[in-house]
């Protein structure tokens, strides 16, 4: 099954007097992972220290997974595609 995702980032840096806020960062991705569960056991597996960072490290890892998985054959993400599935198979092993 595929999940539909909609990403935003909003900058809540405050600004100077007058001056405008950035534009939101906004756009939709597909993957065929339940990101919700997986927010879910890493949470279980209590590597980080507060909810914000396990949700910042799942979406993080499931963004960038997924353009290496695209490019996997390009130059630039060959050496770095064989380390981060090293990296996957030790988080899923982590207790």
């Amino acid at each position: 099954m595929r999940h539909q995702y909609l990403i935003t980032v909003s900058n809540q840096t405050p600004r100077p007097e007058g001056a405008g806020s950035p534009p939101d960062l906004s756009f939709g991705f597909e993957n065929h992972d339940d990101l919700f569960a997986i927010v879910e056991r890493v949470r279980g597996k209590a590597l980080f220290a507060s909810e914000d960072e396990t949700k910042t490290f799942c979406v993080g890892l499931k963004l960038l997974g997924q353009v290496l998985m695209q490019h996997r054959q390009d130059e630039l993400f060959k050496d770095f595609a064989a380390s981060f599935g090293t990296f996957m198979k030790a988080l899923k092993a982590a207790p």
